[in-house]
This record gives C-alpha cells, structure tokens and sequence, in this order.
C-alpha cells in the first residue's frame, strides 16, 4: 500500500511510468484529494481538457482516493509549525499530502523528494529517479 503523488500520477498518464513494475497485482494503491485537484486543474489547463479528464478518471478509477481529514489536519497544524520551526516550510498542497501519507502511515510515490524530504517520519519512493 502507497500514495502516489501528483508526479507520479502525470507519469502513469503520459505513460512514461508503469507502476505494475514496481508493485504486485494485489497492491492497494491510493492517492490524496488534493493530488485529484491537481490532476484535475491540469487537465483544465491542457489544450485537450476532456481527453485528459477522462484520462484522469480512468486513472482514478484504479486507485483509492485519501480524503484531508481532520485526523490529516491535525498533523498538517503541527507539520506547519515544525517546519516553520526550523527555517524548512513546504508548499500547502505538499503539507496536506505528507499529512494525509503520515495520517494513514503510508509511503508517498514521489518524484519531488526535495519538497518532503524534510518531512520527519514520512517515507519517499521514487520510481521516476
């Protein structure tokens, strides 16, 4: 079980990336609603918006949608004001993310390490390196 973040998400669509070379057919895969915003404000943007939406929703279709929670707010309060601490603060999508993977204890599929990597006990994958 992981998250897959919004880069790995765009790399599965362009096809760049096939995730069943790195998990087993039984691997419950998820990824955050904020991560479905973004895909979805991508796909607005493009210059083929309902192509790419219904890539999106045949993407989304395969994957388990992780909600920003009130157990996923707690942690990103306290997140924020870690990081802020110490001199580190991330993007707000990225703090809602690293909170949603932290809140559910699992592995978030990145690309972006240098945006969580200063997330303490958040553990990164990247199979796009």
């Amino acid at each position: 079980m992981l998250i897959l973040d919004t880069d790995h998400c765009i790399a599965v669509l362009r096809g760049r990336l096939d995730v069943g070379r790195y998990v087993g057919p039984a691997t419950t895969l998820f990824v955050t609603a904020i991560t479905v915003s973004e895909l979805i404000y991508g796909a607005f943007r493009s210059e083929r918006p309902r192509e790419n939406l219904a890539q999106v929703d045949l993407l989304l279709g395969g994957v388990t949608v992780l909600p920003f929670d009130t157990g996923a707010a707690r942690h990103c309060g306290e997140l924020k004001d870690r990081l802020r601490r110490a001199g580190a603060p991330i993007a707000e999508p990225d703090l809602q993310i690293a909170s949603i993977a932290l809140e559910h204890m699992l592995p978030l599929a990145t690309h972006n390490t240098s945006h969580f990597d200063r997330v303490p006990d958040l553990t990164l994958v990247d199979w796009i390196a």
